[in-house]
């Protein structure tokens, strides 16, 4: 896969708050990026038309990102976790520029964290917070992943399927959207003489979501690992 991955700690992770000793004391997050969940594709698309179907998104669920999340005063690339047409969560990618700005937010909002390390440097801070109908924030790994709980279970799912040889059918934005597949016309051409064409440049190096998704899953393996010790 190519990025998208990105707030993959979190979804393994928050499964570490198992029981009880997990459940902050403050009302339970009803949005992701201003966006209440359970909104439907079609409206974030009508509130966020700057978002774009991630590459690795497929049938079963999608992620759409943006470079700069509306409605915040420090400029943060984000991305709405979408599962069954509906806004089940979302990442920030958060960077020296924007860390403090995020970690303060969410401890205005829901108070103190359940489990924190590193409190003191927004860079390096890894902080979790879980509410008991299985809504899960998580901090870290320059990542701030907000998820419901089927929002995390799906995209636990998702990351797995990533891992698979096969490539599925992945889907488009008109299949996310459930709009009908437009049929294929097939009409009849008459050969034309060859051109030859002189050959492509070769593509430029991704960059992007993509740069952000490799280095996320390769903390979540090193996470994963130690986890499994």
């Amino acid at each position: 896969m190519a990025w998208v991955c990105a707030g993959i700690a979190m979804v393994i992770l928050c499964m570490s708050c198992v029981g009880t000793t997990c459940a902050a004391t403050s009302p339970p997050p009803s949005d992701f990026g201003g966006v209440p969940f359970g909104t439907t594709l079609s409206e974030l698309k009508q509130r966020h038309p700057e978002v774009s179907r991630n590459p690795d998104s497929d049938r079963q669920f999608q992620v759409y990102q943006t470079l700069d999340l509306k409605g915040v005063s420090t400029k943060s690339a984000a991305a709405f976790n979408i599962y069954k047409g509906r806004v089940v969560g979302g990442q920030v990618m958060l960077d020296s520029y924007n860390a403090r700005f995020w970690y303060d937010k969410m401890v205005e909002q829901y108070g103190k964290p359940d489990t924190c390390d590193y409190c003191g440097d927004p860079e390096l801070v890894i902080a979790n917070w879980m509410w008991g109908n299985g809504v899960r924030l998580h901090i870290g790994g320059e990542m701030l992943t907000l998820l419901t709980e089927e929002g995390a279970t799906q995209r636990h799912d998702w990351i797995a399927r990533g891992d698979n040889p096969v490539a599925p059918d992945s889907g488009d934005e008109e299949s996310d959207l459930g709009e009908a597949v437009r049929p294929v016309v097939h009409r009849r051409v008459t050969k034309k003489k060859k051109i030859a064409t002189p050959p492509r440049p070769a593509p430029a190096p991704t960059i992007g979501w993509s740069f952000y998704y490799e280095r996320a899953k390769n903390r979540f393996e090193r996470w994963a690992a130690s986890w499994s010790k």
